[in-house]
């Protein structure tokens, strides 16, 4: 797919520069670390992936920076921090992420413009005003697939969703050469940005895909290259589901709760158009992707099996589906009208009518803010008269467009919030001050009080930052999913803070207990404490278990003395491990088990840790579960980084508990384990005073990495010297 730009050049500039100056082009070339809701915690395990796996030919790791430690890119997906890997090769860091983020959006609007058109060459401007209003939405701000959710930090559901559209235009494109392939490379690269829109997609393209007329050779390199693409990631992230954390969130049940208020309108013109037409033009239209989508996301949405889905991620699904219907019904409808001198007329008169709407409506509500890009927009389209005049179709569409801009209502607002970054926030000074006295504090991990006042230096989830800014380890972070320290991260900070946020359902939170969270802050092996209300400041103040070191304001730092390594003298419980189909069931529907690790180290947790659950200990070291050590032992030498826990003991051969995220990715030399140990962490057994324990490829990951090199070896093979001679 190409345009040809010295016979289109105009009426394809056009869309595409309005675009680029509502997305606040000139901000993104600003050097300055994007922020906004989720968007400003996501720099931190971008810049980790960046400098501490792309560049050593990685895609995933283990992190220190947030939760105890959690599996780097296990969980979420490694395509968008590849992109800004690559950028950050010739651009500053921050360029590249906010470059990252307008790829995906542009992309979405050529992804959609492309299912609505499904021309080659040549840009539908209706195709384009249908991908511009599904992106401007703004009914719902963190579901996915819209620039409200993608400033929010939902991007890679952004660029899985544009990936999974333009599959479907190329497995369905007969005129497009090697169309299987091409559709199967941009399939497992949406798999590769976010797991929802693969999933929905993936059965209506295999549908396209076995009824394709492409080579049976061509069909074979295409499901190769596929499976080149995702098997490692796709499979370890399966296998270790259960290493998540479920979030329990509360399903929708209400038909307005998938047909928000701005899509509403679109799905009365659809039915009434097929009510006025008697259906006779909707025929072609009901074995479509959009039906697809709208009948695919409503029955999921109401009766689809709860467990590690939530129901409120499908109304993306439904707008998509109800917008590229509408927006067909419009094209082809056009398409008569405009073989009419009436016609043209009328969609002239339309043109003049909405341009002056967009006018004083668009222009009057942002002119003074900003000013710069209304006047632009409004020069081009504008502008876009004289093409109204030639081409009615097109002006049309340039109307549209003028339309959809002339509905938004805080999107300007939050694109120059997010793109102007940190740097420019009235009170960023507090944070840096902040940072700047940590930096002098010995590297420890860090718990802080939340509070949704903090989203004046950016974003709510600012300290986030901690670990890109300082040596310190923040426990909060993004990601909740990744690591099963979260929810007894949530729960301590819960007796923390003067507003807990509690994000993780089905939780018995101690809001209010500043004592309790202390004591579990200890068992999390927190060194240093942040508030930030004077409510919190003073209680911490009173506390015997913390000791003042600073004040910053409005933050006060305060140490609390833990062991990151401890010889355990809990009684221990063993925890049977449940058989492989059981776990991956509990896994993917995330089903309420009350006998299970989780739920019995949440009990023992709460009760101050009168026992520890075990899990995995083998039958030679069984003995330890009977055994308490009658004195404490000292540990020397903790050293805790992303590859490699270090620490000397005087113990050797009984169990210590390292305060570290479980993960089966960890190996002890000379030593038994590490085993699961409650609440979330690793028991290890070592055989010698010096203990070491590192983080390295599975058996399993090993073998899928040679796999899926002996797989591409296959698919170029057959691609080069066999698919070619079909060709010919």
């Amino acid at each position: 797919m190409k345009y040809n730009f010295q016979t289109n050049n105009i009426k394809t500039v056009f869309p595409f520069a309005i675009l680029l100056i509502f997305l606040r082009i000139d901000l993104i070339f600003l050097n300055t670390l994007p922020t906004g809701g989720d968007m400003g915690a996501h720099i931190v395990p971008t810049k980790f992936f960046v400098e501490e796996l792309f560049y050593n030919f990685k895609i995933s790791g283990w992190s220190n920076d947030w939760f105890a430690g959690y599996p780097a890119y296990y969980f979420y997906f490694p395509l968008p921090p590849s992109i800004v890997a690559i950028l950050n090769l010739i651009l500053p860091f921050n360029i590249s992420f906010k470059i990252m983020v307008l790829i995906a959006l542009v992309l979405l609007v050529i992804s959609i413009e492309k299912l609505i058109s499904f021309k080659i060459g040549t840009l539908s401007y209706i195709g384009f005003a249908g991908g511009l209003l599904y992106l401007l939405t703004e009914s719902f701000t963190i579901l996915g697939g819209n620039l409200a959710s993608s400033l929010a930090g939902q991007y890679s559901f952004t660029y899985s969703l544009a990936f999974a559209n333009l599959s479907i235009y190329y497995i369905r494109n007969k005129l497009i050469k090697h169309s299987a392939i091409k559709g199967s490379v941009l399939l497992g690269l949406s798999l590769l940005s976010h797991l929802i829109p693969f999933l929905i997609y993936a059965p209506i393209f295999l549908i396209y895909f076995l009824s394709s007329k492409s080579f049976n050779i061509e069909k074979l390199v295409a499901l190769l290259i596929f499976l080149f693409l995702t098997l490692r990631f796709s499979v370890s992230l399966f296998l270790n589901l259960e290493f998540t954390t479920n979030m329990t969130y509360s399903p929708y049940t209400k038909i307005k709760d998938l047909v928000k208020p701005d899509i509403l309108p679109f799905a009365i013109g659809v039915f009434s158009y097929a009510i006025f037409t008697k259906g006779k033009n909707l025929k072609h239209i009901f074995l479509t992707t959009e039906m697809y989508l709208i009948f695919a996301s409503t029955l999921l949405f109401f009766y689809g099996p709860e467990g590690a889905l939530w129901n409120g991620r499908l109304v993306p699904f439904f707008n998509l589906g109800l917008i590229i219907l509408f927006f067909k019904i419009i094209d082809e409808t056009m398409d008569l009208l405009t073989a009419k001198i009436q016609g043209k007329y009328l969609i002239i008169s339309f043109y003049l009518i909405c341009s002056a709407f967009f006018v004083f409506n668009y222009v009057q509500k942002w002119q003074e803010r900003y000013a710069i890009t209304v006047y632009f927009i409004s020069f081009l389209i504008l502008l876009s008269f004289i093409v109204a005049i030639y081409k009615p179709k097109y002006g049309l569409g340039i109307t549209l467009i003028a339309l959809v801009l002339s509905s938004v209502n805080f999107l300007p607002h939050w694109l120059n919030w997010n793109f102007t970054g940190y740097d420019q926030k009235d009170d960023w000074s507090d944070i840096t001050n902040l940072y700047s006295g940590l930096n002098q504090l010995e590297p420890g991990r860090i718990m802080w009080e939340p509070n949704s006042d903090l989203n004046k230096y950016g974003t709510p989830m600012v300290l986030m930052t901690i670990p890109m800014f300082t040596n310190h380890e923040s426990v909060e972070g993004l990601y909740f999913d990744s690591s099963i320290t979260t929810p007894f991260h949530f729960v301590t900070v819960s007796g923390l803070a003067e507003s807990p946020s509690n994000p993780v359902g089905g939780l018995s939170y101690i809001n209010g207990d500043f004592d309790r969270g202390v004591r579990y802050m200890k068992e999390l092996g927190v060194d240093y404490f942040i508030s930030y209300t004077e409510s919190i400041t003073d209680k911490a103040k009173m506390s015997d278990e913390l000791e003042h070191l600073f004040q910053s304001s409005p933050f006060t730092v305060f140490k609390i003395y833990s062991d990151k390594v401890q010889v355990v003298d809990a009684e221990l419980v063993n925890f049977t491990e449940p058989e492989l189909l059981d776990r991956i069931s509990n896994s993917v529907f995330k089903q309420a088990n009350t006998d299970s690790f989780f739920s019995l180290a949440m009990k023992e947790f709460k009760l101050d840790n009168k026992k520890r659950i075990i899990e995995g200990i083998n039958s030679e070291e069984s003995q330890i579960l009977n055994r308490i050590p009658d004195k404490k032992s000292e540990i020397n030498n903790v050293r805790i980084s992303n590859n490699r826990i270090t620490f000397e003991t005087e113990h050797p051969n009984e169990l210590h508990i390292v305060k570290v995220s479980y993960f089966p990715n960890w190996k002890i030399e000379n030593g038994s384990g590490p085993y699961r140990l409650s609440p979330s962490f690793m028991g290890v057994i070592p055989h010698s005073n010096e203990v070491s324990i590192t983080f390295e490829n599975t058996s399993l990951e090993k073998s899928l990495n040679i796999i899926s090199l002996f797989i591409f070896l296959i698919s170029a093979y057959l691609f080069v010297f066999r698919i070619n001679k079909y060709a010919k």
